[in-house]
């Protein structure tokens, strides 16, 4: 599991040009040390939309359960996934490195503490996996179409996509996966975005992503 930079498009002096032509003070504007106040109003007062003339392309890797989580995230972003319908690669398959116990106290979501005998675990999700392909590929090679063949992999089959949004979609996407409720797993996913994103719009980033601004 894991996001790649592929592209993008903008820096923090975009954010600038696209508030300033309101005033129609756009052209020839240079960085200059009141800028990253300006940002930090726009970030402040929700003026979202200078931040949206950006976009960052990203390659992500995610078991489906955490593809779904990303792929609600409708507003400002736009993905290409790969298609079992037409690939006959091996799948890979999403380990966890540390096992949770479920919710305590009637929580229907969320995990506790970690479990004991990690190592079993991390035997018995390998164990399966393993069965799953072998049953998958196996599938394949008597003839059933790959569309179909496809519904025998887990819930923990890693799928590629291609994700592009704006840095006002990227930011809104990692504050909301990067509170403690939400799934662990994409809470390290958010982390991976943000250290791609951060070096490039700084000033931006800091401000759309740090609440006390």
């Amino acid at each position: 599991m894991n996001a790649e930079y592929i592209d993008h498009m903008g820096s923090d002096l975009s954010v600038v040009r696209a508030a300033r032509v309101s005033f129609a003070a756009d052209k020839g504007v240079e960085w200059t040390g009141k800028d990253a106040g300006l940002i930090k109003y726009l970030a402040e007062h929700n003026h979202w939309t200078p931040f949206a003339h950006t976009a960052i392309t990203l390659r992500m890797n995610a078991p489906v359960p955490i593809r779904t989580q990303c792929f609600k995230h409708k507003f400002g972003f736009v993905e290409n996934e790969e298609s079992r319908r037409y690939i006959d690669c091996t799948p890979t398959f999403f380990v966890p490195e540390v096992f949770r116990g479920k919710p305590t106290g009637g929580a229907k979501q969320g995990s506790a503490g970690e479990m004991e005998d990690q190592e079993m675990w991390t035997a018995i999700f390998e164990s399966q996996y393993r069965q799953n392909l072998a049953i998958y590929e196996q599938a394949v090679e008597l003839g059933l179409c790959p569309e179909q063949a496809r519904f025998l992999l887990p819930q923990g089959a890693e799928v590629n996509w291609y994700w592009t949004g704006s840095l006002s979609a990227f930011a809104r996407f990692y504050n909301q996966r990067i509170d403690p409720h939400a799934q662990k797993e994409i809470q390290d996913l958010a982390t991976e975005v943000s250290a791609i994103i951060e070096p490039l719009f700084p000033v931006a980033w800091k401000q759309l992503t740090t609440k006390e601004g």
